[in-house]
């Protein structure tokens, strides 16, 4: 991305947002309640897999998203770029993503990371002259500025337009309610956020379905392609694959920096120069 780091909050949410569970209650439509309810139950299953050790049996989740828009000053090169993602509590992520002509992989197995290739890894790292320091020590699969015991709060952090209407479209032949935040005031003003906005597009079950993030200087919509939670997923996905020696390896306090390069060169040619642009 010409993904400068104000869009690493941006990247965090919509993945934040993206790893909720199949299912919370069976549902005939959208959800239709209070507007601060439906984010709040759209976040809640999926603490267990990012947050915190909770009783809910779902401790990974996988998924696929497809950035299917972007303006401003993000590259039209990402959009088409297809994301997978697997997260597993406490300390397991592995994401794959198309960077000059083929798929990267970033793992962190614990207090280990890998990527693959990893001669383009390194290029990349050595070329992006801005880049995210080490990552704080944490004991949960990405770094989060929350604690399980905010997270609880969360959807107050939100100022949602039209919260009397609910409001609800087609989307894939499929009803959808479409809640449209902006951060409460006090917190935008504080963040430097004041033109922060986020739409989201909930399926029955409380599932999301898109997101779509706006600053004042770009827009990026995702739209979530495959979904699925379980208990743990198989060893081998937190490994390189059997005979693969091209293989970049580092510590977990490298996760940020190491995804930071990946991310903000999605689908870049390396004529593009995308570490030109980061911020």
């Amino acid at each position: 991305m010409n993904t400068p780091m104000q869009f690493r909050p941006a990247i965090t949410f919509l993945l934040t947002l993206l790893l909720s569970p199949a299912l919370v209650q069976a549902q005939d439509g959208p959800p239709r309640d209070n507007p601060y309810d439906v984010i709040g139950k759209v976040f809640q299953p999926f603490w267990s897999v990012l947050l915190a050790a909770t009783n809910s049996p779902n401790k990974a989740c996988i998924l696929t998203m497809e950035i299917t828009e972007v303006t401003g000053r993000l590259p039209a090169q990402m959009v088409g770029a297809t994301l997978h993602a697997a997260v597993q509590f406490p300390d397991k992520v592995r994401l794959q993503a198309p960077v000059m002509g083929e798929t990267i992989t970033v793992c962190r197995n614990g207090d280990d990371v890998w990527a693959i290739p990893g001669a383009k890894v390194e290029f990349l790292l050595n070329q992006f002259k801005v880049k995210p320091g080490r990552t704080p020590k944490s004991k949960t699969p990405l770094y989060l500025p929350i604690t399980a015991q905010q997270a609880i709060f969360l959807p107050a952090i939100f100022t949602v337009a039209r919260a009397d209407v609910a409001e609800v479209e087609t989307l894939n032949g499929e009803e959808v309610r479409v809640i449209t935040a902006g951060l409460m005031p006090e917190l935008a003003k504080a963040t430097k956020a004041e033109g922060f906005q986020a739409r989201m597009w909930v399926g029955p079950g409380y599932i999301p379905r898109k997101m779509e993030v706006k600053q004042p200087d770009f827009t990026a919509v995702v739209v979530i392609r495959e979904l699925s939670f379980g208990p743990a997923l198989k060893d081998s996905t937190w490994q390189p694959p059997e005979g693969v020696t091209d293989v970049y390896r580092t510590s977990a306090d490298m996760l940020d920096a190491v995804l930071f390069v990946v991310m903000n060169s999605l689908k870049m040619n390396e004529g593009d120069q995308p570490w030109m642009n980061a911020k």
